[in-house]
């Protein structure tokens, strides 16, 4: 709320969250000049309104009427290296631990009552399918409906098929768009320089889809796409260990692909997109 603004009729301002820190200009303005720059929205300039910074972009929604949208978060970390190096015990975040799931601590952990931020950031992306398939369901928008967006419990295979089988409308040709649209950009992806070179966290995957019949699917979010050091390289599949720079990116883009390929969806369905009950709210 309060991040985006209409520009034109084509295209929308978002504000950035950190007043001086410019990442996302910098990822888009190179990403024009990259071989995957059909795989994001278009970026056109920086723009300062009222003491504030802007980046004016393409507005996605101008290619559907009355959209149905999904957000979903890839990569097996989401946070950046620099906010989990701090070693120091925590007791805040032992504390909000426990409230989301009692008996998640070690013993050793219920001793000392206290926990790093790094097992913390790591405890909540086992909580939802980020740890296990590198990508977790941010939200999602059926046309017609309210916005759904506590899916971040929504964890296992079934819950996700439940998910995306909702949001598709259980509608074949939808899926295997999709999935072709994710093998695009796992290939854009792939033959990027910049892509490549840089760490991808926190950055998600836009799904749109009409009843006109269109359908799209772009790279979102750049925040948190830092350059590796020289000489650098990464897999983006590889597990991650502190100082690796591995983000998983690639890995979630895989399972997705897989998903999609095999889901099946029963036409006389009526799902409920909501996590289980008997899950802790997060």
């Amino acid at each position: 709320p309060g991040a985006f603004a209409p520009a034109g009729p084509s295209t929308i301002w978002k504000r950035r969250i950190n007043f001086k820190d410019s990442t996302e200009t910098r990822a888009y303005e190179m990403l024009m000049k990259d071989s995957a720059h059909d795989i994001v929205p278009e970026f056109f300039r920086e723009v300062e309104y009222n003491g504030e910074y802007f980046i004016e972009i393409e507005d996605l929604l101008q290619h559907f009427i009355n959209p149905n949208i999904m957000d979903i978060k890839i990569g097996k970390r989401t946070f950046m290296e620099s906010e989990v190096k701090n070693p120091v015990l925590r007791k805040d975040l032992y504390e909000k631990m426990v409230k989301l799931c009692p008996g998640a601590p070690t013993p050793e952990e219920r001793e000392q009552q206290a926990i790093t931020k790094l097992r913390y950031m790591q405890f909540r992306e086992e909580e939802s399918s980020t740890a296990e398939y590198g990508f977790r369901i941010e939200a999602l928008r059926v046309s017609g409906e309210s916005p759904t967006t506590n899916l971040k419990k929504v964890k296992t295979m079934a819950q996700i098929e439940n998910v995306l089988c909702k949001f598709i409308k259980n509608q074949d040709s939808v899926r295997w768009k999709f999935h072709s649209r994710l093998k695009q950009i796992k290939e854009k992806f792939e033959s990027s320089s910049f892509l490549m070179s840089h760490q991808i966290i926190g950055s998600s995957i836009l799904f749109m889809f009409d009843e006109m019949g269109n359908t799209g699917a772009w790279m979102i979010d750049f925040s948190k796409t830092v350059p590796l050091p020289q000489g650098k390289t990464l897999t983006h599949r590889d597990d991650w260990a502190l100082g690796n720079g591995e983000d998983g990116y690639l890995y979630g883009v895989d399972s997705l692909i897989k998903i999609f390929e095999n889901l099946e969806c029963s036409k006389s369905d009526s799902r409920n997109i909501h996590a289980p009950n008997n899950q802790h709210d997060g």
